[in-house]
C-alpha cells in the first residue's frame, strides 16, 4: 500500500496542503477551528511531532502545515492524522499515512 503523502528527509521550508471533507467527501468549513497535525510512528509510544496549521480557505476545507526545520529528520513511515478543536469540541480525521525517504 503506497503512503499517502511522500516527502524527503530532513528538507523543511515548505507546506503540506490538506483538504478535509466529511464521508460525504464534501469540503468540511473549518470557520472557527484550530488544527493541529499530529505525527505518530505504530511502534513507538506517544507523538513524535505535534504541529499547528494554518487555514488556508475555512470554506473549502483547506488548510496547511508549515515543517520546519527538526520535523522529519528520520526515514520511515509514519501515521498522521488532523485535529479540529473549537468550541471545546474535539474532532479527529482518519489516520494517513506520511513517508519520509531519504534525500540525496
Amino acid at each position: 500500500m503506497a503512503a499517502d503523502l511522500t516527502i524527503p528527509k530532513k528538507d523543511y521550508g515548505y507546506y503540506l496542503s490538506f483538504t478535509v471533507q466529511d464521508s460525504a467527501g464534501v469540503a468540511y468549513d473549518l470557520t472557527g477551528y484550530t488544527i493541529t497535525l499530529k505525527v505518530w510512528r505504530k511502534d513507538v509510544p506517544g507523538l513524535l511531532m505535534s504541529g499547528n496549521c494554518a487555514i488556508v480557505a475555512a470554506a473549502n476545507g483547506t488548510c496547511r502545515y508549515s515543517v520546519v526545520a527538526g520535523a522529519f529528520n528520520k526515514a520511515g513511515t509514519y501515521q498522521a492524522e488532523l485535529e479540529l478543536t473549537k468550541s471545546g469540541v474535539v474532532e479527529s480525521t482518519r489516520n494517513f499515512e506520511i513517508k519520509v525517504e531519504e534525500s540525496h
